[in-house]
């Protein structure tokens, strides 16, 4: 026998026992039935998060209608104030002009105390000719251009922000954090 011969019966036995070996049921299936599950769980996972997202959302949503609810009801508030103040003020003219002048003797002979320095809640009692108005009563600033007035003046002249910085005796960062509050802000009542 040749080193040919028994190549060949060599190889003919690996082919019959390879022939006789059982082969695995459903071939191809298993590696497409993971798949299926990895795509599952990624569509679960998709749906909770969307389902966070959504419950964030509306978490945030009702936080900014209790923020407006209260924003509306005291704007309501300060409006019937100041409309309670400017029926006080117009009642106090009405009773200023109803009251009787005094005669100037009566004055002149009425002691020097009187003319001493008066509180200004008595001042602001007795001269009630006209009614207040918005320019005439002041407001502290409610913007942040109102606040820093002096920084926003240099900013507006060109003034560069280690400028501004050393002349308002602020750190480089809380000017540009005004500047950018400033921009916010004029961009949202623009």
């Amino acid at each position: 026998m040749g080193p040919w011969l028994s190549l060949v019966l060599l190889g003919t036995a690996i082919a019959g026992y390879a022939w006789m070996m059982p082969r695995p049921t459903g071939g191809g299936k298993e590696p497409e039935f993971a798949a299926e599950a990895a795509y599952d769980r990624l569509l679960e996972d998709l749906e909770n998060e969307n389902r966070e997202l959504v419950d964030a959302v509306a978490k945030f949503k009702r936080e900014q209608d209790d923020t407006v609810q209260k924003l509306n009801r005291r704007v309501m508030e300060m409006e019937q104030q100041l409309k309670d103040l400017q029926q006080r003020s117009s009642d106090n003219a009405v009773i200023a002009i109803e009251k009787p002048a005094e005669p100037a003797a009566a004055k002149a002979a009425q002691p020097e105390a009187n003319t001493a320095v008066q509180p200004a809640s008595v001042i602001a009692d007795e001269d009630t000719s006209a009614p207040l108005t918005l320019d005439e009563i002041s407001l502290p600033p409610t913007t942040v251009r109102g606040r820093y007035p002096e920084l926003m003046t240099l900013h507006d002249r060109g003034r560069s922000v280690d400028q501004i910085a050393k002349a308002m005796r602020l750190n480089k960062g809380e000017v540009q954090l005004i500047l950018q509050l400033v921009r916010r802000e004029e961009e949202q009542h623009a």
